[in-house]
């Protein structure tokens, strides 16, 4: 089916990605497991009127809905307990933000993960009939986990990963899981892990003015999905188009896009013509938000993901946000598999080149203060004005001048309308390589 330009993707998402598919013999025996464990972790005082159990992804797409539609009353509920993995659930930071939102000040979440290392036999496990198919669920890393809970509002008190078997064998069990599982090196090898998170406390948050800057180059039939789409957020939101020298009629439909959405505040900047870093240098010029943005004319990330990345430095979880496309699946198309091994060597050079783990590198929706952007400039002249897309100058500004970073999932989907700019990966691939050649030696092997 051919989505409208005009259409949010996740609209035509379902909340869980399956539902009640048929458990293997395993699958219902691990259940029953895992579930009596989770009942040690409630204590004796806590009545059942204030716990909610979810225990199927039926039930937890039930509950989302109460939550999206407030028509549940968690105000009494100390502890919501979801012994149905959370892979399933289609947007993990919205489940959770809406759910810290309604819950008591007290309130305790826990949930359960698999591990991501075991995904092959969980996969080998389902070809054998014993455990249930999750075709479209990703399993993630524990530091994945940490990003979609702590953005939500959230404090992971505790992590347990309390088995490497699915069912209790009398000795063996005993010896595996009531021991060596709570070993060094050994409790990696856990099938899951079980998260105790309460909700962080939090000052009422101050809310921001915002500048989401938009560079394009032939993008005229994105721009009105751009501005119809973009939802509302901060004390005033200002949309900055930045024309990066367009010869279709990018520039006319941003101007016929100013009085057709007059309740929304739209700046027209013409760019130098010198790639995505420039334009944005050049709208940064004028915009006037606390908070500033950049997303991608292309609609393969969407305006409607901006707002948790408002909620993220609004709260003070990171002083810079930056979009990772490699943790949630991707929709098909959306990534060719070269860019995407291209990605991923580059997440691992980076991570070295930082010291702190990195997904992606070339996501283009980043987030940060206004006021951090002198920080940027001065990296810039650091690594020689080497970066033509800018991205690369965030995230090494970001780590070398101190600033809290944090990468935020987002779903990734395949561009509809116009042409990738990306088309060749092996002239980009050396300008990246050329600009981390200059983040090894200014930045990770500086000496003063």
């Amino acid at each position: 089916m051919i989505r409208s330009i005009s259409e949010n993707p996740k609209e035509s998402h379902e909340s869980m990605l399956t539902r009640d598919l048929p458990s293997g013999l395993l699958t219902l025996i691990w259940k029953r497991r895992l579930e009596r464990f989770l009942k040690i972790l409630i204590p004796d005082h806590i009545s059942p009127d204030e716990q909610i159990w979810l225990s199927s992804s039926q039930e937890l797409a039930t509950f989302l809905e109460q939550l999206r539609n407030k028509t549940i009353d968690l105000g009494r509920k100390k502890y919501v307990v979801i012994s149905e993995p959370i892979h399933d659930l289609y947007d993990l930071i919205d489940f959770f933000s809406r759910l810290h939102d309604q819950m008591a000040k007290d309130g305790t979440v826990i949930f359960t993960a698999y591990n991501f290392f075991w995904t092959p036999i969980f996969r080998f496990g389902h070809w054998l009939r014993l455990s249930r198919n999750k075709p479209n669920s990703r399993f993630y890393l524990e530091n994945d986990i940490e990003t979609f809970t702590s953005i939500a509002g959230w404090e992971n008190n505790r992590k347990v990963r309390p088995f490497i078997l699915p069912m209790h064998i009398p000795i063996l069990s005993q010896l595996l899981d009531g021991f060596l599982i709570r070993l060094p090196l050994f409790n990696s090898f856990a099938l899951n892990t079980v998260y105790i998170s309460r909700k962080r406390v939090l000052e009422e948050p101050k809310d921001y003015s915002v500048t989401v800057l938009i560079p394009c180059k032939n993008e005229e039939k994105n721009i009105h999905g751009i501005v119809s789409r973009m939802p509302k957020f901060g004390t005033d939101l200002e949309l900055v188009f930045i024309n990066d020298n367009s010869d279709d009629g990018t520039e006319r439909e941003i101007k016929q896009a100013t009085p057709a959405f007059s309740n929304q505040k739209i700046k027209l900047i013409q760019g130098l013509g010198g790639g995505k870093g420039k334009a944005v240098k050049t709208g940064m010029s004028c915009a006037s938000g606390d908070i500033c943005m950049i997303l991608d004319a292309d609609l393969t990330v969407i305006p409607e993901d901006l707002p948790q990345f408002y909620r993220a430095l609004q709260h003070r979880y990171a002083d810079f946000v930056h979009g990772t496309r490699l943790v949630y699946p991707q929709e098909v198309g959306a990534m060719r598999y070269f860019n995407l091994l291209g990605n991923i060597a580059f997440a691992w050079l980076f991570s070295f080149i930082l010291d702190q783990r990195t997904t992606d590198t070339l996501c283009g929706t980043k987030a940060f203060w206004k006021k951090d952007w002198p920080k940027f400039l001065e990296i810039e002249k650091r690594l020689g004005n080497s970066d033509i897309w800018g991205d690369y100058n965030l995230i090494f500004g970001a780590t070398h001048f101190g600033l809290k970073i944090s990468q935020l999932p987002v779903r990734y989907f395949e561009r509809i309308e116009g042409q990738t700019k990306m088309t060749k990966r092996l002239h980009n691939a050396l300008i990246m390589l050329r600009v981390c050649w200059h983040a090894l030696w200014k930045i990770k092997f500086t000496v003063a």
